[in-house]
């Protein structure tokens, strides 16, 4: 995530319009917090050290999300026109559909959560601050019936944005709730993942194409696959320790 967070930096400095798409995984269990949320009240700490979860903060806001057995997303633009990024309400909309594309071309039948019965993350409300992500949805999230199958948080700069989100291609219910104090129950209730949905395994890069074709539909556009550089992989790792230091970068 830090190396969406400098990316994100690089954008808001050029002139040129860009965007950027990028899909991992984690290497062990680790929960994120959103910038909004105390450590302490987000998360069992005690409970995460016991069981190996990390706990980190991410540069987007949103709710607490364990990354287990699912594919994050990360979305980063300068581009203005394209995704009307003077709106936070239609980048996500517009996000949200390109998503949904994907999940449809994957034979998942997902909508776009109700915008008139479901509040945007909001850091001043202490329960939805609380609450982890997948525990309700918000504003265009991704729903099967009334379960929620992605999860999105955005942060927005002068002129550009990133978004993460997460897809839950498998769930752990006992560990979500051990390490964010939630509900096991109310969980079961309010989660989807892929796998339960299609009932098989799929590849991740299956998903990835999907994902990228669905929202080169919705932008009427072609991504174009980069590995990245040696410098910017430095200069993500530099931004990382001055933050982990606590140090404004």
């Amino acid at each position: 995530m830090a190396i969406d967070e400098w990316f994100l930096r690089q954008l808001e400095s050029q002139d040129q319009p860009q965007t950027l798409v990028r899909f991992y995984e984690w290497s062990c269990p680790t929960l994120s917090l959103g910038q909004h949320q105390k450590k302490d009240r987000a998360a069992d700490l005690d409970f995460c050290a016991r069981h190996g979860i990390d706990v980190v903060y991410r540069p987007t806001g949103g709710r607490a999300v364990l990354h287990d057995k699912e594919l994050t997303y990360a979305i980063i633009s300068n581009d203005q026109e394209t995704f009307s990024s003077t709106s936070v309400l239609v980048t996500y909309r517009r996000i949200a559909s390109g998503l949904c594309r994907g999940m449809h071309g994957l034979g998942v039948d997902a909508v776009l959560a109700d915008s008139s019965t479901h509040a945007l993350d909001a850091p001043e409300n202490p329960v939805w601050v609380k609450d982890p992500c997948f525990n309700s949805p918000s504003r265009y999230e991704l729903m099967v019936g009334d379960r929620k199958l992605i999860g999105s948080a955005q942060r927005r700069l002068q002129r550009s944005f990133l978004q993460h989100g997460s897809l839950l291609l498998d769930c752990d219910i006992p560990l979500l709730a051990g390490a964010t104090r939630a509900d096991e129950k109310a969980l079961l209730k309010k989660i989807t993942t892929l796998k339960s949905l299609r009932g098989d395994s799929i590849e991740r890069q299956d998903i990835e194409k999907a994902l990228l074709q669905g929202l080169a539909e919705e932008f009427s556009t072609v991504f174009q696959e980069e590995p990245l550089t040696h410098p910017e992989l430095e200069a993500a790792q530099r931004l990382k320790d001055l933050i982990s230091q606590g140090v404004s970068a």
